[in-house]
């Protein structure tokens, strides 16, 4: 690469720099329901080998994040993954931010939905078993609708077929007959066809979910967007620090919780005084909604990988999401001086930088001129 080329690459970094720079505030992702893994919560299935894998079959209990705490019921969509249940959390996502690109869970996904509609637990194990036509060995038991259940489900989200039932290797493993499992399995994945498509759409959503600005400023918009009822709004305001509407105007706590239930969708800032020179203010909307079976659930930090979880039946529960906002010094803050360059160095801005090379391209193009001239006068 020329030099010329590496200068102008550099100004342009520059540009950049200034540019994100002398942004006020920077938006972060959408706010959405969270989670982390309640063990207590688990139904366990038998042990089922799926192509080689031996896997425990199992209804995975999910604990919400906020103050009363649900817990859901989710199968596992990402076979081959651990689960860390220690790591950061769950986040609920669509459908196409499954974190495993060439996963078969992103052609899938609708026939998926259509096996959580018509398996365990959105049926009762009877009614499953009523929908199935099999002569079961002493009916259905939930043990075995949870393993043919899960296996349809990996069947479409891992390409992985369901190969045997085995005994149970230790305590919490459940007994199932085989027989009644590979019933459920085959009915559920020889009858998705091309599936149900509707994705169920977040109920709870606030976007985005963490800003940064400056002292004595409105900081915002924060909006969200919900179906939910029974709206609060829990946050610590350090003194001085409101809610407002874009003019500014105070939003009590509860006027904001009042207007998001009213609207369905709303908007408010974060208002911070010149007198507040720093800080940060976390606050949480609640909720209480229907939160529809087959909504995916993933790592909340994606360096921290755990597996994928997708919601096995529909669950009235409370929900919540949570923002931040945070800010620094006034914008009129007097900068500090910066020190000169030492002798013999070029400052560091673009223009004296590229001025030399600028001045002498036009004498070399000028030298260049000339001597075409003198040439050409030579040859008359």
């Amino acid at each position: 690469m020329s030099r010329v080329k590496k200068l102008r690459i550099g100004a342009a970094l520059a540009g950049v720099t200034v540019t994100a720079m002398m942004a006020s505030v920077t938006p972060a992702s959408a706010g959405s329901v969270t989670g982390k893994i309640d063990k207590t919560a688990d139904v366990n299935g038998p042990l089922v080998l799926m192509d080689g894998m031996e896997v425990d079959t199992k209804l995975i209990g999910l604990r919400l994040d906020g103050d009363k705490g649900d817990t859901i019921q989710t199968y596992c969509v990402q076979i081959e993954q651990d689960i860390d249940d220690k790591g950061p959390g769950y986040i609920e996502a669509d459908w196409n931010k499954h974190p495993q690109k060439g996963s078969p869970f992103h052609d899938n996904s609708a026939k998926i939905n259509w096996v959580l509609h018509n398996g365990y637990p959105n049926l009762k194990a009877e009614k499953l078993a009523e929908k199935v036509k099999g002569d079961f060995e002493n009916g259905l038991s939930v043990a075995e609708a949870i393993a043919g259940t899960q296996a349809a489900v990996w069947h479409f989200s891992d390409n992985r077929t369901l190969k045997d039932v085995l005994a149970p290797k230790k305590d919490y493993q459940a007994k199932a007959d085989k027989k009644d499992v590979f019933r459920v399995y085959e009915y559920l994945t020889k009858n998705a066809g091309e599936g149900i498509s509707t994705e169920p759409k977040p109920v709870l959503n606030l976007e985005p979910n963490k800003l940064t600005g400056k002292a004595d400023s409105l900081i915002g918009p924060y909006v969200v967007t919900t179906t939910a009822k029974d709206i609060t709004i829990a946050a610590k305001l350090p003194e001085g620090v409101i809610f407002s509407d874009k003019n500014g105007t105070e939003l009590p706590k509860a006027d904001v919780a009042q207007k998001i239930q009213q609207l369905d969708k709303y908007e408010f800032y974060v208002k911070v005084p010149a007198s507040v020179a720093t800080g940060k203010v976390e606050f949480t909307v609640s909720g209480e909604s229907e939160f529809s079976l087959g909504r995916l659930f993933i790592s909340k930090v994606a360096e921290k990988k755990s597996q994928s979880l997708i919601l096995a039946k529909t669950e009235n529960v409370r929900l919540s999401a949570s923002g931040t906002a945070e800010w620094g010094a006034a914008p009129n803050e007097t900068p500090k001086p910066q020190p000169k360059p030492a002798d013999n160095e070029l400052a560091n801005t673009g223009a004296s930088v590229l001025m030399p090379l600028i001045i002498g391209v036009v004498l070399v193009g000028g030298g260049v001129g000339a001597l075409v001239f003198n040439r050409r006068r030579r040859k008359a």
